[in-house]
């Protein structure tokens, strides 16, 4: 059996929340992305031009390839960096530069990147909330993170996203592959008894069916996001990537009313004791009735 991702065109943001937010199926979205420069700007070569000097670090876990686990890491300037990403193929991939906050990093690019698209609002994670340590958690979740990677490489991990999240990924420059499994199929994939929301499986391409048997009866969607395009993951959908190109990426998460009880669950499942998740739950319930109330209205439609 084969699942088939929906792509669309012009897609309202009524038909977006009706039948992909609400409903929890994936969707690509073309044209999405049209009045971005960054479409324009941004390939490897102006990165290695306009910040060839930065220097940062990735760890060797981050080498690009899913199964790759050795210890330490090393300093990279942004032109050697590059450099490694033009050379990068299938039996050698470039390191990954992932999850980079884009506003702390490369605050000048974020101009190249107006207007986000409007099926990312209501987002509630960049909101203030009563208790710190949630507002913490859900204010760095909110922040727009950037990808750049070489043929061959891939995500270390096949996830969800934490804290019940949705996620928007946009494709800028390169082609990436994706790997998606819906929520009913998390009984064949494993997840790790300490991070609930990794599995086990770090390669999903060459999987160890010997340890993982019941991968073999997981059924995924699979499909390529080209430049220019926007693919929105529902909350709790698993899923993981590979580079097909030399590749540069934006992710945005979200949450809203669509996935705020998701959120609710991951947040109790995660605290220390019985009374603190029963504490957690009371308050973010209270917190996502107002949100919910003040967006869509007490009849339920999206408030403009």
């Amino acid at each position: 059996m084969t699942m088939v991702i929906d792509r669309r065109e012009s897609l309202s943001c009524e038909e977006f929340a009706r039948d992909y937010m609400f409903g929890s199926r994936p969707v690509v979205i073309g044209g999405a992305l049209r009045r971005w420069r960054a479409l324009e700007r941004w390939t490897p070569e102006f990165f290695k031009r306009e910040f060839g000097a930065m220097t940062f670090r990735i760890e060797s876990k981050e080498h690009g390839q899913a199964n790759y686990e050795t210890e330490g890491g090393r300093q990279f300037t942004m032109n050697e960096f590059i450099d490694l990403v033009a050379q990068s193929t299938d039996e050698n991939p470039a390191p990954y530069f992932r999850n980079r906050v884009l506003r702390h990093e490369f605050p000048s690019l974020l101009a190249d990147i107006q207007p986000l698209p409007p099926y990312v609002e209501p987002n509630w994670l960049p909101e203030r909330f009563a208790l710190k340590r949630v507002g913490q958690v859900l204010n760095r979740g909110s922040e727009i993170e950037l990808y750049i990677g070489g043929r061959g490489g891939a995500f270390p991990v096949l996830h969800y996203d934490g804290a019940g999240t949705h996620a928007f990924l946009m494709q800028i420059y390169g082609r990436k592959k994706f790997i998606v499994y819906p929520p009913d199929q998390e009984p064949f994939l494993y997840p790790s008894p300490s991070r609930v929301n990794f599995s086990l499986i770090n390669d999903v391409e060459r999987p160890d069916l010997v340890r993982f048997p019941l991968f073999a009866k997981a059924v995924p969607i699979t499909f390529i996001l080209e430049p220019g395009e926007l693919v929105f993951v529902p909350s709790h959908w698993w899923h993981t990537t590979k580079m097909l190109t030399p590749s540069i990426t934006l992710s945005i998460n979200t949450v809203n009313r669509s996935n705020w009880q998701e959120l609710i669950k991951f947040v109790a499942r995660n605290r220390s004791s019985h009374i603190a998740a029963a504490a957690s739950r009371i308050y973010l319930t209270g917190a996502g009735a107002w949100r919910s109330c003040r967006d869509w209205g007490s009849a339920g439609w999206r408030r403009t």
